[in-house]
């Protein structure tokens, strides 16, 4: 099967979900006076809101330099980028969850769960590509995965210790999700600049 439909669908759901961050900031209707501690109050929201932008985004651009290693797709690969697509679009609901309740330990627990969940999924495409070979470009080769397992490992390595680390120190939960943006910002293009030339 070609993989123009998939990459169409997975755009569309991307482009929404991303959009639907936006709908958990309103601006209160209160008076000009109490504008300054209004706005205060909305910065944990908006702080979820650019960390969750941030996360797709970089879900989107992991999607979209893998779908230049893949030739065409199967039926078992279709359905397990649905189900890709069923954690990152879930993503909004923990967003929310951490703008609402800042620095609690449940709301940063959903996130990390759903961040993991989103990964692992990642990683069985990978997988399942490598183990069908037919699926995918000649150079999606034993290099590649080599390069992006260590990759998978440590951002949910990470995610994890920002979980377990939620009730004791959920400021610290939130500064690994952060250094993990970060790292993936700087280090990507790096191992995916040998898959796009």
């Amino acid at each position: 099967m070609e993989k123009s439909r998939l990459e169409a669908f997975s755009d569309g759901v991307f482009a929404i979900v991303i959009t639907l961050l936006i709908l958990d900031i309103r601006f209160p209707d209160v008076a000009y006076s109490e504008f300054k501690t209004s706005l205060v109050s909305l910065l944990p929201r908006i702080l979820a809101y650019v960390m969750s932008f941030i996360i797709i985004g970089l879900y989107w651009v992991v999607h979209h330099t893998s779908m230049h290693a893949i030739k065409k797709t199967d039926r078992v690969f279709l359905w397990l980028n649905i189900l890709l697509l069923l954690f990152v679009s879930f993503i909004p609901f923990p967003t929310s969850l951490l703008g609402r309740y800042p620095f609690q330990a449940w709301p940063i627990i959903i996130y990390g769960f759903t961040l993991i969940a989103s990964n692992v999924v990642g990683y069985i495409m990978l997988v399942y590509v490598w183990y069908h070979p037919h699926l995918a470009i000649p150079d999606f080769s034993i290099k590649y995965m080599r390069q992006h397992t260590p990759v998978y490992i440590f951002v949910n390595g990470s995610y994890l210790g920002a979980i377990l680390l939620a009730h004791s120190f959920p400021l610290l939960s939130y500064l690994i999700y952060i250094v993990v943006i970060v790292s993936l910002i700087v280090f990507l293009p790096k191992l995916d600049d040998g898959i796009n030339r």
